[in-house]
């Protein structure tokens, strides 16, 4: 574990996924049922054992936070799947995000505003172009297409990651996200290591 990106009320933590076997038997151990039954559901047993660390890593940074035991972290879930912490928990106010991509994990979290954070592997895709036409604002789609071919690939991730973390805070699919709520979210783009790129916004005051 290892700090991403301090900023004020606003804390990140970067985790890694690829853990020793029994570093993924203590993390299990403090999952519930739920999570246990989410990833049983997964095939691979790499995407298993990072998804139980993922979860692992989450639970013992509230923990920390409230002052419980990990198993004792009780959370919520928003109709499209948001994570939440219980009602009652000790502490309502603490609010938190997660997001994973392949062996890396990053935890958001702040005290005082609603936040949300994504992050990707940073590499090139086929289908950006469309893509960026489907999900993009015409703005950013053409700030984009305006990039060398080099920058583009970084470009399509900062814009991406972007609106991942929005609708992610927002708590809805992309394709549920509106144009007037962006406007309600202040972003900050970050490398939490060489290869990947994330987003991470919080509700403006």
């Amino acid at each position: 574990m290892m700090p991403a990106m301090g900023c004020g009320s606003l804390d990140l933590l970067a985790l890694r996924l690829d853990i020793a076997s029994d570093l993924v038997h203590e993390m299990s151990a403090c999952l519930s049922e739920d999570e246990h039954q989410r990833a049983r559901g997964l095939v691979r047993e790499r995407d298993r054992r990072r998804f139980v660390a993922t979860r692992g890593h989450l639970r013992h940074i509230l923990a920390s936070k409230l002052g419980i035991p990990p198993s004792d972290v009780e959370l919520e879930y928003g109709p499209q799947g948001k994570p939440r912490l219980s009602s009652r928990m000790p502490s309502k106010e603490l609010r938190f995000g997660i997001s994973r991509s392949e062996d890396l994990a990053i935890v958001a979290l702040s005290n005082t505003r609603e936040i949300g954070v994504d992050i990707e592997a940073v590499h090139p895709i086929a289908e950006a172009d469309d893509i960026a036409a489907l999900c993009f604002s015409v703005p950013e789609y053409e700030s984009l297409r305006s990039l060398t071919p080099q920058e583009r690939v970084e470009g399509f991730f900062r814009r991406w990651t972007r609106l991942e973390a929005i609708s992610k805070a927002i708590g809805c699919g992309l394709g549920q996200l509106v144009a007037s709520d962006e406007g309600d979210w202040e972003a900050l783009t970050f490398v939490p290591e060489p290869g990947y790129i994330g987003t991470v916004v919080f509700q403006k005051s």
